[in-house]
């Protein structure tokens, strides 16, 4: 190869030197929108004026050629990486995804190749000739390619100082001084282009254009020095807007959709392409009451749920839109996210509510003694919180393992409940006291309790089923039954607020039974520990009024110790004591949990059997007969023996009341006495 290191090929040379500086500025500033872009067409430029110079300085004609085709890699890429510099720093995202990148890349491909292969086909140089003025300069002539080239080149660069021009008139300081620092250096390579493309260069054949990017070079290192350039980038009107939490819909004076962004979008559920150019009436059909209060006043408030899942709430503001003549242009819609807010004002509510709930659970726990109205009204609170179509409290006695239900709500109405062992019932009641926790059943095809009185059917049963233990202590006293006809009826947060509605409840619930257990101390027997005169009364005239209302059986036995006033007499009145609470633990080894066993006075005594019909009481006053009579009881005196006769009778349609069933149990008791061996007798 021959060399001749002419002044232009050191000017060349010099302007990648600048190049290359300018990139290592730039290098230091690439979080900058824009600075990345930028290095590129620099490092175009740096490969470009170094070509040339190569070019210059070389003597034989081929490596001139060699050179120029080298130059063409970053003349042909420089014009594409300003547009994309320009889109960059403006950021105009939508036109930099790897799609229009792609895109972009085409045509600086397809120059490179035809470059390259000019010699096939002469697209781009169709002749070479010395120049006559200029020592070792060679003029080309240029094929149709090469204008076609040009002619993109200058369209792209004109796009993209179209883009800054736009982002100056835009945009405030600093930014302005930013956009005319890169304008202003823009200008020396775009004027020296399209001079050497149409012949207007002053040394013919001479390219300056490599040479006038030192001046851009030095513009921009200048800038980034002096002015701070690129240390604050602009940011797209558009691309905030498109950022934006807000969804911001913009129609023209004739109410079509000009523009939307992503976040309105989402709103509308529908995407912009089949959104822009529509009327939102059209848009909108299905939104009716808000398109008329939106027709009818330019300044509504509105509320609007968004078709989004989980969905949204928005408040709406609609701004008119005017241009600097104030005329109307149109109008712009803006939907700010005030789902927070919305749920932080609602959960302020539930609180409220909540505490309104206990204060008046509450009251109820300082007046309220009865245990019945207690229930009613923790029903009635329960009642603001979740739907309820079955509703019981039942109360856990450890000591006997018992299950009492005071009273039962269901098809709208109060009943009295009932009385169960739950060693030989659990069911759902004793999963709950077992795990101490909330159990809640959504969607259950078999009943989840059982009715509350088994031989009673039932046309609906609870689907839904909560049950809340109430604990008081570490203790629990009782399970709060909440049911609803349909499946999944209830949501989480209702449960809980029953969670916690209950804690207070327990409180109410064991204060009713403390004040019932002093009522019942009432009516039990001192010496025996069983229920007394007043007692059968009470409890006694309930289980009548269950037997008669839902048709069950119930029996009465009415017995006495024979010729008890003989053994007060012979032996004492204290071990006539003796005897009678001998009597009654045996009694209670036979009878059942539910039963009422009752002292009578003296020694007679009644036991009241639910669920018991004649043959089934008959059995069971024949075991107490022969229990007592086996029962040999350590007195004083010694072991001494007693037996009883009983008389049993049973509910029917002429029975009046309890008084009229116990007395005729008490008739058949005086036959059973007056019988030869006979020692039970029933009533007709």
């Amino acid at each position: 190869m021959t060399w001749e290191y002419t002044t232009y090929a050191a000017v060349f040379h010099f302007t990648a030197l600048i190049s290359v500086g300018t990139i290592l500025l730039l290098v230091r500033r690439r979080g900058t929108p824009g600075t990345n872009a930028l290095i590129l067409l620099m490092l175009a430029v740096t490969e470009w004026s170094f070509a040339a110079g190569m070019e210059a300085a070389s003597v034989d004609f081929s490596q001139k050629i060699l050179w120029s085709k080298i130059e063409y890699l970053g003349a042909v890429s420089a014009p594409t990486l300003f547009m994309i510099f320009t889109l960059e720093y403006c950021q105009i995202t939508r036109f930099l995804t790897r799609r229009f990148l792609l895109i972009y890349s085409v045509i600086p491909v397809v120059a490179v190749i035809a470059t390259f292969t000019n010699d096939w086909h002469g697209l781009i140089w169709n002749s070479f000739t010395l120049s006559q003025t200029e020592p070792n300069s060679l003029i080309y002539g240029h094929g149709v390619g090469y204008y076609l080239l040009i002619a993109y080149d200058y369209a792209i660069v004109l796009l993209g100082l179209a883009v800054m021009v736009r982002a100056w008139f835009q945009l405030k300081q600093p930014y302005r001084r930013q956009i005319g620092i890169i304008l202003f250096s823009s200008i020396f390579p775009v004027a020296s282009g399209i001079a050497y493309s149409f012949g207007l260069n002053i040394i013919p054949g001479l390219d300056i254009t490599p040479i006038s990017f030192l001046l851009t070079g030095l513009i921009i290192a200048l800038g980034v020095i002096q002015f701070g350039l690129f240390d604050l980038a602009p940011i797209s009107r558009h691309l905030i807007i498109e950022n934006m939490d807000d969804g911001i819909l913009v129609l023209d004076d004739k109410n079509r959709i000009v523009d939307i962004n992503p976040m309105a979008e989402s709103i509308i559920a529908a995407p912009a392409s089949s959104l822009l150019g529509h009327p939102i009436s059209e848009v909108l059909a299905s939104w009716g009451s808000f398109l008329q209060l939106i027709e009818q006043d330019n300044d509504p408030k509105i509320e609007i749920l968004s078709r989004e899942n989980p969905a949204r709430y928005y408040n709406l503001r609609i701004q008119p839109l005017h241009n600097r003549n104030n005329d109307p242009l149109g109008r712009l819609f803006a939907f700010r996210d005030v789902t927070s807010y919305r749920q932080t004002e609602d959960k302020l509510a539930r609180q409220n509510e909540e505490l309104k709930i206990i204060e008046r659970i509450n009251l109820a726990i300082t007046a309220g003694l009865d245990i019945q109205q207690t229930i009613k009204t923790l029903h009635q609170q329960c009642s603001h919180v979740a739907p309820i179509d079955l509703f019981y409290v039942a109360l856990y006695d450890e000591d006997h393992a018992l299950i009492t239900v005071p009273l039962h709500y269901e098809h709208g109405h109060y009943q009295t409940g009932t009385l169960r062992d739950i060693n030989e019932r659990p069911g759902t009641i004793g999963d709950v006291i077992r795990t101490r926790k909330t159990l809640y059943l959504n969607d259950n095809i078999n009943p989840v309790t059982g009715p509350l009185n088994p031989s009673v059917v039932t046309e609906k049963r609870g689907k839904s089923y909560i049950g809340i233990p109430l604990m008081v202590r570490d203790k629990v006293v009782g399970v709060i039954s909440i049911q609803n006809y349909r499946a999944n009826a209830y949501r989480q947060e209702q449960i809980n607020m029953l969670e916690r509605i209950s804690l207070h409840a327990a409180i109410a619930i064991e204060n009713a039974k403390l004040y019932s257990e002093v009522q019942r101390l009432a009516i039990i027997d001192e010496l025996t520990g069983i229920y007394n005169y007043r007692g059968l009364k009470e409890l006694g005239s309930r289980e009548v009024e269950r037997a008669r209302r839902f048709s069950h059986p119930l029996s009465l036995l009415f017995f006495d110790i024979d010729d008890f006033r003989n053994f007060n007499n012979k032996y004492s009145h204290a071990t006539g004591n003796i005897i009678l609470q001998t009597l009654v633990q045996r009694c209670r080894t036979v009878l059942r949990s539910v039963d009422v066993f009752t002292r009578f006075g003296g020694d007679e005594f009644v036991a009241l059997l639910p669920e018991t019909d004649l043959s089934s009481a008959e059995a069971v006053a024949k075991r107490l007969v022969n229990e007592i009579a086996e029962t040999k009881i350590p007195t004083p005196y010694g072991e001494l023996h007693v037996t009883v006769s009983i008389g049993l009778a049973m509910l029917n349609n002429n029975t009046v009341d309890l008084d009229e069933l116990v007395d005729r149990a008490n008739r058949a008791e005086h036959q059973a006495k007056r019988g030869q061996n006979s020692i039970v007798a029933i009533a007709e």
